[in-house]
């Protein structure tokens, strides 16, 4: 009977394990189909009949430039998003605010409706301020950013909120009755504590500006559009192996992304596992 139970566990693991690599192949199979596809010289197939870098030497200026403009819009979202959480947890979890319930629902609104509603909503936002103060915010980096920042906010909240909420987070109570000042216990205690949870936030706000298109597709103009949506615009009309090393680009910063995370500060602990 113990054989039979030990073979039935061992038989049960190598299913596990076959309908897990199956999965994750499934998973990042639409990635190397693509990865490999950029190493077409001249016309798209796969696998390439002919193995060349061709396609990255000419990736046109335009997606450099979309590139680098949605990597400097995901980093200063997710740090302006981090500016405001932090204090807005801190009040949120440790002050006793009138009307909390209803405020952390209003912060986390952006998460409760589709982003295209969101990217429409901004749109008409916009155009109502340059109507009336002539301020032109659609095309323009800052509207970009303004919207993007809003955006990840609540991806950058709630695990904030989480980390501050959590068991280990009552020892600036202790420091208090130990004498420490408001500021030394908030710069000593609660920011180191609540590093796992700004880290994860970033993390989660950056990916989610990066990759973004159903709200930037509204704001962006001729000379200043972001790398998703151009990836978008060019998929619809051409079909060349550039298309696909500029899609790359996109899987190597997710890549070092990871492996940044992982190296300074372990996925374990960003993930709250450690």
């Amino acid at each position: 009977m113990k054989r039979l139970s030990l073979a039935f566990d061992s038989l049960v693991c190598g299913l596990m394990g076959v309908l897990t690599a199956v999965t994750v192949l499934f998973l990042v199979m639409p990635l190397i189909v693509v990865v490999l596809t950029s190493f077409n010289p001249t016309t798209v197939t796969f696998p390439p009949r002919v193995w060349s870098l061709q396609s990255y030497a000419v990736i046109p200026k335009v997606a450099i430039d979309a590139f680098v403009r949605s990597l400097i819009l995901g980093v200063l979202s997710a740090a302006l998003s981090v500016l405001l959480c932090v204090p807005a947890a801190i009040a949120l979890v440790k002050a006793r605010v009138p009307g909390r319930p209803f405020i952390e629902m209003a912060l986390r609104s952006p998460l409760q409706f589709p982003a295209i509603i969101l990217g429409v909503a901004f749109l008409q936002y916009y155009f109502f301020w340059q109507h009336k103060l002539s301020l032109p915010l659609v095309g323009t980096f800052w509207g970009l950013l303004i919207a993007h920042t809003v955006y990840t906010f609540p991806f950058v909240l709630v695990p904030i909120i989480a980390r501050l909420s959590a068991p280990g987070a009552r020892l600036e109570e202790a420091a208090a009755g130990l004498g420490a000042g408001t500021l030394t216990t908030v710069m000593r205690i609660v920011i180191p504590l609540l590093r796992p949870g700004i880290v994860a936030g970033m993390f989660t706000g950056f990916v989610m500006s990066f990759e973004d298109v159903a709200v930037t597709m509204f704001l962006v103009g001729s000379n200043m559009t972001t790398f998703p949506v151009y990836l978008l615009g060019n998929a619809e009309v051409s079909n060349t192996p550039s298309l696909y090393a500029s899609a790359s680009l996109g899987a190597l910063v997710a890549l070092a992304l990871v492996l940044l995370v992982e190296r300074f500060f372990g996925l374990r602990t960003v993930l709250g596992k450690g």
